[in-house]
């Protein structure tokens, strides 16, 4: 599908729906780490001391402890060393109540907190952002998006180099190579806008290995590409319409044109690369593509307040459901792939 009959039918789901400007709701996560394809309103992470002294670079954790112990007002630090240390891509701050506990008679630290995640198209080798989070709960959401933005750009050079080694057309490693630009323009713009309220986007940190074959390509292409940035670039085309803050308005515009765009390169790039596959990789691609358009479908993504909700220009529990819905049925009828 082009990226005019994207745009097309991103109107004709997000008109179809109840008055805008009631906005809540999130974005779809990375597929590399998913941690959004079910977002609790509340998370609690248990990460024993021992642990975080066998991970920790300097002899800083026995402060933190002492100084946890001495005033639970105090324990902040140590909470955030435990949320960094766990397998979590998620932004946190700030946090509902963190202190010590014991597990089997051994000292712990224990987080609660309100899980915030993003939405991207995510590269192979994406490290857990370090730092981060912070500031008002908006700003924090807007500082994952901007990591995610940012690692997009990242993504976009994996691409566009793995096409030219997999010798695609000249016109997709062109428009890959143009995403990055774009992308690195929406960091910056969301960037600035995480920074007017107080947060910092953490920086990108990308292992990137050799030239994938043609099949690897063509996965991550199908559910970061095709499933995921697709169903992103509705969600940018409903907060360009719905957002009452001016400014998220403003640069979610921009930002749904050019989502729109990768989204039709990425539907490009697997009607071309489907043809270097044999029969059994294209129904594992297939497969997986499936997948993630299942686990879109049945996520429940609500985290913001729903003021918050309403400033971004996202949609509620039931109106996302109803978006992904449209969006799935959509990938049923085969109306992507034309």
């Amino acid at each position: 599908m082009d990226h005019a009959s994207l745009l097309a039918l991103f109107r004709r789901i997000v008109v179809s729906g109840p008055p805008l400007l009631l906005a809540a709701g999130f974005n779809a996560g990375c597929s590399q780490f998913d941690p959004c394809a079910t977002v609790p309103s509340q998370a609690t992470s248990t990460v024993l001391v021992s642990q975080l002294d066998a991970g920790s670079a300097d002899a800083g954790i026995d402060e933190l402890i002492a100084r946890c112990q001495a005033s639970s007002a105090d324990c902040t630090a140590l909470c955030k060393q435990a949320l960094d240390h766990g397998d979590h891509y998620l932004y946190s701050q700030p946090f509902k109540s963190c202190g010590l506990t014991t597990v089997d008679g051994a000292l712990a630290v224990r987080v609660v907190y309100t899980p915030i995640c993003a939405g991207g198209r995510c590269p192979e080798g994406l490290a857990r952002p370090e730092g981060g989070g912070a500031g008002e709960t908006l700003g924090a959401w807007l500082a994952a998006n901007a990591h995610l933005e940012a690692a997009s750009v990242d993504a976009f050079e994996i691409l566009a180099a793995e096409l030219g080694a997999h010798r695609a057309p000249p016109a997709l490693i062109q428009a890959a190579r143009a995403a990055i630009a774009d992308e690195r323009r929406h960091a910056g713009a969301i960037g600035g806008l995480a920074v007017s309220r107080g947060a910092v986007p953490p920086a990108v940190h990308v292992k990137r290995g050799p030239v994938r074959a043609a099949e690897a390509v063509a996965t991550e292409n199908a559910v970061e590409g095709c499933v995921r940035e697709t169903y992103g670039a509705l969600l940018a085309f409903r907060q360009a319409r719905a957002a009452t803050d001016p400014a998220i308005r403003s640069a979610m515009a921009g930002i749904a044109r050019d989502e729109a765009r990768h989204a039709a390169l990425a539907w490009a790039v697997d009607r071309w690369i489907q043809a270097l596959l044999a029969p059994a990789a294209r129904r594992r691609v297939r497969e997986a593509r499936h997948e993630a358009i299942e686990q879109l479908v049945g996520a429940r993504l609500v985290s913001l307040p729903r003021e918050d909700r309403a400033e971004a220009g996202l949609p509620d529990e039931d109106e996302e459901a109803r978006m992904a819905g449209a969006l799935g049925a959509a990938y049923d009828g085969g109306v992507l792939e034309v």
